[in-house]
């Protein structure tokens, strides 16, 4: 077989090779295409990533960015049916039997396992999309590994974490926008949240190389691509928030009082 054509079987042994890898809880950002040719499709990466995990709690970010048009209109956000907008493996891996999924109208979170339902419950009624309160601080609290199956770091949420714990200026729009979720009693539910302003350029993709020097990011090659995995989701956080204490911009492209980092 091409090394470029990879199955479950390639992809579990390339998972267990990785140093720490039987956490408790784990959290996937992924491409389908970006480690070669699939067999199997994103349903063979989520069945090598449930067996890889095996008891454990397996998690994806969903996010579907259900804002207001033009108009100040938002998408009704409906967790059973609206499609993940973050690659085809978190659109199938949320809709298999016993996938729970936040209520979150822009970013929800799927998860499968014991800790599932402590992740995603109540993540609407918080007031940011990943801040306190939300999946993704829980995620940090749970020391979870972080999995970037074919992706860089540009798509590592947990830096938005940081970036509203630490209360950097940047972060958010001054007002919060109107969102809409369908109740699963019926009925629209209204909700006000905080919108991060990705009109600031973020290198996130850029900060591999930091998070490597500390010990805290390794790389694996897979099929054509690359895995950069975290092992310890907490110790990533602690270390950043010492560092966003010190320098609010350390994530922020071209900041005056931060060189740009090398890029891979």
């Amino acid at each position: 077989m091409s090394p470029s054509v990879l199955g479950e079987t390639e992809i579990v042994a390339v998972l267990q090779s990785l140093p720490e890898h039987r956490r408790q809880v784990v959290l996937i950002h992924s491409s389908l295409s970006a480690c070669g040719k699939i067999r199997g499709g994103a349903p063979s990466v989520v069945r090598a990533l449930r067996e890889w995990t095996g008891q454990g709690t397996l998690a994806m970010p969903t996010h579907t960015y259900c804002y207001p048009d033009p108009l100040g209109v938002a998408e009704v956000f409906d967790p059973s049916v609206t499609r993940s907008r973050v690659g085809a493996v978190t659109e199938a891996f949320w809709r298999e039997a016993g996938v729970l999924r936040s209520r979150h109208p822009t970013h929800s979170l799927a998860a499968v396992g014991p800790a599932a339902r402590g992740l995603v419950t109540g993540h609407e009624l918080t007031d940011t999309p990943c801040g306190a309160g939300t999946p993704y601080e829980r995620l940090v609290q749970a020391d979870a590994g972080v999995l970037m199956f074919g992706v860089t770091l540009n798509s590592y949420t947990l830096f938005h974490t940081a970036e509203a714990l630490a209360s950097v200026p940047y972060l958010y729009f001054p007002q919060p926008v109107t969102l809409r979720e369908q109740r699963p009693e019926g009925g629209i539910r209204i909700l006000n949240m905080r919108r991060q302003d990705m009109g600031v350029a973020r290198r996130f993709e850029g900060m591999d190389s930091w998070l490597e020097e500390r010990g805290l990011l390794h790389r694996v090659r897979c099929g054509e691509g690359s895995l950069l995995w975290l092992p310890h989701a907490r110790a990533v956080h602690e270390a950043l928030m010492d560092a966003l204490r010190d320098n609010p911009w350390l994530l922020v492209d071209n900041s005056p009082r931060t060189p740009r980092l090398a890029r891979g």
